[in-house]
């Protein structure tokens, strides 16, 4: 059973004032008078203690909600098949992205559909989002410094900044790392989408995890993220808030269901199911300026 982070502060409280009235009796029977300085250390030291601990031993619930919508825990992890209402949700916003009077249907890519070599190069997308990010010489490293000439925009900063890969994946298996050259002390998201035949579903404002069909690491919290809830908490943070490493492992056989999974420091993920034949992006997203992720270790096997 997890808590919610209020209760915990309530219990590390509640902690906090028991031991500062055993402080307060152990120094006036041996000091005569208690002290101020002592007691309030005594209050605030414990109360830390106690939710540290708690956090720790994995008692604090995750800042992201339980899933309710979209891929469930057991079907995210076990390779179900998505459940009906996250079905009908993706599809509703996907026949918005139509043109009026289509008559199509969105539908998501398949391998069978594109050659076996047909996975594109393995670079950031200079031209999405080019009025806040900058994509370096080699294509490898995207980084939003500040905002540009070119920026028309209604709202500064927006609430996600959205970053795409070239790459489109299938037939194989992949293997690739994020490395976060700098998170800035804020969220960041770092993963992979599907892709549908009118483009990806970013799902709204930009957030990589906002999707049903899109997994975001955040490893400010420690969480795997889609359609904007955690299916797996508790895992490796970035200790400094700054700078590691995310690994992206994809199974993605031609026809046949996929796995995908992510490792921080060694400790990995509990299996994400994909559809059978499904074609994957690489893509990225930043909440505040000057954080920077370069792609690293690409590998086809």
């Amino acid at each position: 059973m997890k808590l919610g982070r209020v209760s915990v502060g309530i219990i590390a409280a509640i902690v906090a004032l028991l031991a500062m009235f055993v402080v307060q009796a152990l120094e006036t029977r041996f000091l005569g008078v208690p002290s101020g300085r002592s007691l309030v250390m005594t209050f605030l030291g414990t109360g830390i203690a106690v939710f540290w601990l708690g956090d720790r031993l994995g008692l604090v619930a995750s800042a992201y909600t339980e899933p309710s919508l979209g891929l469930s825990t057991t079907a995210a992890n076990s390779g179900e098949d998505m459940p009906r209402d996250g079905q009908d949700e993706i599809r509703q916003r996907l026949d918005a992205m139509l043109p009026p009077n289509s008559v199509s249907q969105p539908t998501l890519l398949k391998a069978v559909d594109l050659a076996k070599s047909d996975i594109g190069p393995c670079e950031w997308n200079r031209l999405h989002n080019a009025d806040l990010l900058t994509v370096s010489d080699d294509g490898q490293t995207i980084r939003w410094e500040s905002k540009k000439p070119t920026y028309t925009g209604k709202h500064y900063p927006p609430a996600w900044v959205p970053a795409s890969t070239r790459l489109k994946l299938h037939n194989g298996t992949f293997q690739w790392d994020f490395v976060v050259e700098e998170m800035n002390n804020a969220q960041i998201g770092v993963g992979f989408m599907l892709l549908w035949d009118v483009g990806a579903d970013w799902g709204f404002f930009g957030y990589l995890g906002a999707s049903p069909t899109a997994w975001a690491y955040d490893p400010s919290t420690g969480d795997v993220v889609s359609n904007t809830a955690s299916i797996q908490g508790g895992l490796p943070k970035f200790a400094d808030g700054r700078t590691g490493v995310v690994s992206v492992y994809l199974e993605l056989p031609r026809s046949a269901a996929g796995t995908a999974r992510f490792q921080v420091n060694g400790v990995a993920c509990r299996t994400i199911g994909l559809p059978e034949g499904a074609v994957v992006q690489p893509a990225a997203c930043f909440l505040k300026e000057g954080q920077r992720v370069r792609l690293a270790g690409f590998e086809r096997t």
